[in-house]
């Protein structure tokens, strides 16, 4: 439909678009030479044809047209006044120069920018600057691995640790869980101390990585200073190691970086002041026989006793569950790799209850229980216990899975807690939860459940 002009008094004229009648109420100027345009149709197309309308403006003027008061709202709204435009072009200009001089100067906005990010890039924990160049990258360095054989058999003594006099013995129960470093190894005392435990277990580093940047003087330094600030022995402290080593495996790169890994921790442990270090044995993976795994693990473990002669620091088997070629889940097999460990007073075990449910020893009754302590002493022996996990199973008895459940709501349950919690073979040592992580709330309540069941004549410390 044509549009149609009012051109003596100019006001939008109203017209319909075929198909959906909307309404358009855009100003039409009228040209002399009898042209008509639409400005706002002008002014909705794309920025880069400004510069069309802007020249229809000026023609306009040029040709005597005067747009009313009316509708020069309507029409200036779309299209930007060109005088305007100019001086806002040599104001921006004008201030870019100004910038770029201060810039120079090395005063201005950008350069102050550049001197903060600097500065933020070169400040440390210290409060020393350096550059970027100087921050050591995490690098993994397997060094040269010549396992040690035919040196003299060093026995353990009885007791908790092997170092007399460095060790209190108080005769008491001491439980805890493992407990997030997050932020800086010391806050793991903190947030020990946040859910009641004077035990705990913590990761040095993270679990999941072959690489990890070097522990800094001033992390050892927290670290000690808190210990002694809360009185925290080095003994009921068990760091657990990562879940990627495997020191039973047939493969040569696996097995040396889980060799390099477990030097690097015991390192780590010693310069914390801390005598333990505990670790899955490892697996076969179905690729090699029990044996070789073991041997493995127990050459693995001599080297690493080989590079540290002068450390205090106990590498600490865990039991397993017995699933797949897991080693560890019998006690045999512990015991067949802490034979065949030159300095014994060095190596320890950690009893996991959901493991040991799960691998087939019954801790859910009395005679299960009694059982258990027995074999173990018996194909071990208790002067290598040096810590407990405390976890109930989701899995049955034998079932072969590691699943671990909250404090008596698995399998073993709160009866059999209570045998746990009040037996003299668990005093003076660290016993920590690892169960599934709610809160540290959560956690709070457990040990408080737990010391609930102790009897009259055990002491929870």
């Amino acid at each position: 439909m044509a549009s149609k002009i009012n051109a003596d008094v100019e006001e939008p004229v109203l017209r319909v678009t075929r198909g959906s009648k909307r309404k358009l109420t855009s100003p039409i100027i009228k040209h002399e030479d009898g042209e008509t345009s639409n400005v706002a149709k002008q002014s909705h197309k794309s920025l880069h044809l400004l510069s069309s309308t802007k020249l229809e403006l000026l023609q306009a003027e040029n040709s005597g047209v005067q747009i009313c008061e009316k509708n020069a709202n309507s029409v200036t709204s779309h299209v930007p006044n060109p005088t305007k435009t100019l001086k806002s072009k040599q104001t921006v200009k004008q201030m870019d120069k100004e910038s770029h001089e201060k810039d120079s100067q090395g005063n201005g906005k950008q350069e102050k920018i550049k001197k903060e990010k600097k500065a933020k890039a070169e400040k440390t924990d210290t409060g020393k600057k350096v550059s970027k160049n100087d921050v050591p990258k995490p690098v993994m360095v397997i060094p040269e691995i010549i396992i040690p054989s035919n040196k003299p058999i060093i026995k353990r003594e009885d007791g908790p640790s092997p170092w007399n006099g460095t060790v209190k013995y108080d005769n008491k129960i001491f439980l805890g869980a493992h407990i997030s470093a997050a932020g800086g190894l010391e806050n793991a005392i903190t947030n020990s101390l946040n859910i009641g435990g004077t035990s705990f277990a913590l990761f040095l580093k993270n679990q999941r990585q072959w690489v990890s940047k070097p522990m800094e003087d001033v992390t050892v330094e927290r670290f000690k200073a808190a210990c002694a600030t809360h009185n925290f022995l080095p003994h009921l402290i068990l760091p657990h190691g990562s879940y990627l080593m495997n020191c039973g495996s047939s493969d040569p790169v696996i097995l040396a970086k889980s060799r390099a890994n477990l030097l690097d921790e015991v390192q780590r442990c010693e310069r914390l002041g801390i005598l333990y270090y505990n670790i899955h044995p490892g697996s076969s993976c179905g690729k090699g026989t029990r044996e070789e795994a073991i041997k493995s693990i127990a050459d693995s473990i001599n080297w690493v006793h080989d590079q540290t002669p002068d450390s205090k620091v106990t590498v600490v088997l865990e039991n397993m569950c017995r699933q797949g070629n897991t080693i560890g889940g019998d006690f045999s097999d512990l015991a067949e790799i802490i034979q065949q460990v030159f300095d014994q007073s060095r190596i320890g075990v950690c009893l996991d209850t959901c493991h040991a449910l799960a691998a087939g020893y019954d801790l859910a009754t009395a005679h299960g229980f009694d059982s258990f302590l027995e074999e173990f002493e018996r194909v071990v022996g208790f002067r290598y216990l040096v810590a407990v996990h405390l976890n109930d199973s989701e899995g049955e008895l034998g079932c072969h899975r590691d699943r671990h459940a909250s404090i008596g709501k698995g399998k073993i349950g709160l009866e059999g807690f209570r045998r746990i919690v009040n037996c003299p073979r668990f005093r003076d040592i660290p016993v920590v939860l690892e169960t599934p992580f709610i809160s540290d709330e959560h956690y709070k309540k457990e040990i408080l459940l737990l010391k609930s069941l102790a009897n009259s004549d055990t002491v929870c410390a």
